[in-house]
């Protein structure tokens, strides 16, 4: 078992018994992912793992927003040989942990949670929102296509009309509408969101491990489809990133020029 190093600065962990607390801390920017985020959170995600007195990982963010996407800087930045052949980005690394981890993952959400803010929840368990949350994917609007396995998992969990909601027209939906079509388990005030989440975990993590872990295998779909579907995904968002149109959305957003 190896100590967890979180070298981002943007990514706090804390233990409560047998919850592992990853919290997102760069609220200045609405926890836009950095990809030194996205580096962190799986080594999160794999000590977690590697550990037997911790059951349960939370995930949260800190200020007005769980997660404003990915650092569109950072793309705009990025390096095309970073995307060859469909290579992995650091956020869909993630996914990859979360996929593989046999322990619940609870998700808590106040504010923004667009693109990867939104998409990660369908990795999640049991995701707990603010009444002030907004889901958004922003994709479509930046030029970009689904990721995360979302053009797959999305229609399966929310419908066909609302995921094209999402990944088409680029809709938000709101806390409200989210709930109702099965995005999001628990809905509660801003003020309840943090003791709710943590409330949450801390009653699954006394669950039976064991049990908890063959209960995962048995809901989850199929993780073969769902790779598939994102090394397809990944082909085309890389395609699509380093194209001059998605370049000239990136950076007029960048302006405050996204609508």
């Amino acid at each position: 078992m190896t100590d967890l190093t979180l070298t981002s600065g943007c990514v706090q962990a804390r233990e409560t018994g047998a919850v592992l607390h990853l919290t997102l801390d760069r609220a200045a920017k609405l926890n836009a992912m950095t990809a030194s985020m996205s580096q962190d959170l799986p080594r999160g995600v794999e000590h977690l793992a590697e550990r037997d007195d911790l059951h349960v990982l939370l995930l949260t963010g800190n200020g007005r927003a769980w997660c404003a996407g990915n650092d569109i800087g950072d793309f705009l930045n990025a390096d095309p040989a970073s995307r060859d052949n469909g290579k992995l980005s650091p956020a869909m690394v993630l996914v990859h942990a979360l996929m593989a981890l046999d322990k619940p993952v609870v998700i808590g959400v106040q504010g923004n949670a667009t693109g990867i803010g939104t998409t990660l929840l369908l990795h999640a368990d049991l995701v707990v929102a603010a009444d002030d949350a907004r889901f958004q994917t922003a994709f479509i609007n930046l030029g970009l296509v689904p990721e995360a396995g979302s053009s797959l998992l999305l229609p399966a969990l929310i419908g066909r009309q609302n995921a094209n909601r999402l990944l088409l027209a680029g809709d938000t939906l709101s806390a409200k509408e989210a709930e109702r079509c099965g995005l999001v388990a628990y809905r509660v005030t801003p003020e309840e969101l943090e003791t709710t989440a943590l409330t949450l975990a801390q009653r699954l993590a006394e669950k039976s491990p064991a049990a908890m872990a063959m209960t995962k295998q048995l809901l989850r779909q199929s993780d073969t489809a769902i790779k598939a579907q994102i090394e397809k995904e990944s082909v085309l968002f890389a395609e699509r990133m380093f194209s001059e149109d998605t370049r000239e959305r990136f950076a007029g957003f960048l302006k405050g020029g996204n609508k």
